[in-house]
């Protein structure tokens, strides 16, 4: 198990902001995983990185992030076991090189399997939750697996308790060519060429019903508004970039003059996405 001490949070998030880590684990087997959960109290789980900001403060709670001994990816038929500390790129990758199809929505979405089940990330019109069959988890109760029907997810959540590590899942998928999942992934990655590059979270508020959070900031006119070193990118509205120069504090202020502005001329409580820790 590798531990840090002292580092700086925005080495670990997409965002590259914030403040220092007191205490940071990387477990690489369950048995080390279980000790940690074991020993604290509370703690923070971290995985990619890619839809979570650390406050401009030293962070207190230990950290964990799952090592490369959850990085790894197995097939049973239609069925595959992956371990949560595996990219999403590399699933994909996986599931394309032996003709596995149901899971192509990923394409562009960073992150890890872990933290992707936890927020449920996909489309408006599917999540990765939708293929689960069921989610391996880590509980100071040990270990136990929990079927797909068991979890209350929805838009934008997985379902389970802050307190719940998710360590593994089982994803029921279907064998068709290798040349039709190639396809599909192209098919949503076309879809994702205009979002904009550079340091950011992916889109920071979730979209309300019926309408696009991104339509509705670019409505109230905050394409390219800036605060400090963040900017309501002028490709994509829902996303903030860090021009590399952006403490959180700059992110946190943009992200509630946007909220305010949208409320003010539309009358909609924006809701974020992002986590942020603090």
């Amino acid at each position: 198990m590798r531990e840090f001490s002292q580092v700086s949070s925005s080495e670990f998030t997409t965002m590259h902001c914030g403040g220092k880590i007191a205490s940071l684990f990387e477990p690489e087997t369950k048995e080390q995983l279980q000790g940690l959960i074991t020993e604290f109290d509370d703690f923070i789980m971290l995985g990619g990185g890619s839809n979570i900001i650390f406050e401009d403060t030293l962070i207190k709670k230990p950290v964990i992030r799952l090592g490369k001994g959850f990085d790894n990816v197995s097939r049973n038929r239609d069925e595959i076991y992956c371990g949560a500390a595996l990219p999403t790129s590399k699933l994909l990758y996986y599931c394309e090189e032996h003709g596995l199809s149901g899971l192509e929505f990923l394409a562009w979405i960073p992150g890890t399997i872990g933290g992707a089940l936890f927020m449920n990330a996909g489309t408006a019109e599917r999540g990765i939750m939708d293929a689960v069959i069921d989610v391996e988890i880590l509980d100071k109760d040990g270990i136990r697996y929990i079927p797909r029907s068991n979890l209350p997810y929805g838009y934008r959540t997985g379902g389970f308790r802050q307190d719940t590590v998710i360590i593994g899942a089982r994803f029921a998928l279907k064998s068709v060519t290798r040349l039709q999942v190639s396809a599909a992934i192209e098919s949503f990655k076309e879809k994702k060429r205009g979002q904009p590059g550079g340091y950011s979270c992916g889109s920071v508020f979730r979209n309300p019903p019926q309408t696009s959070a991104g339509l509705l900031i670019e409505q109230a006119g905050m394409k390219g508004y800036t605060i400090g070193g963040a900017r309501v990118s002028q490709a994509h509205a829902n996303f903030i970039i860090n021009d590399g120069t952006a403490s959180t504090s700059d992110i946190l202020d943009l992200i509630r003059t946007i909220k305010h502005e949208v409320r003010e001329k539309f009358g909609i409580e924006l809701i974020e996405e992002v986590r942020i820790i603090g």
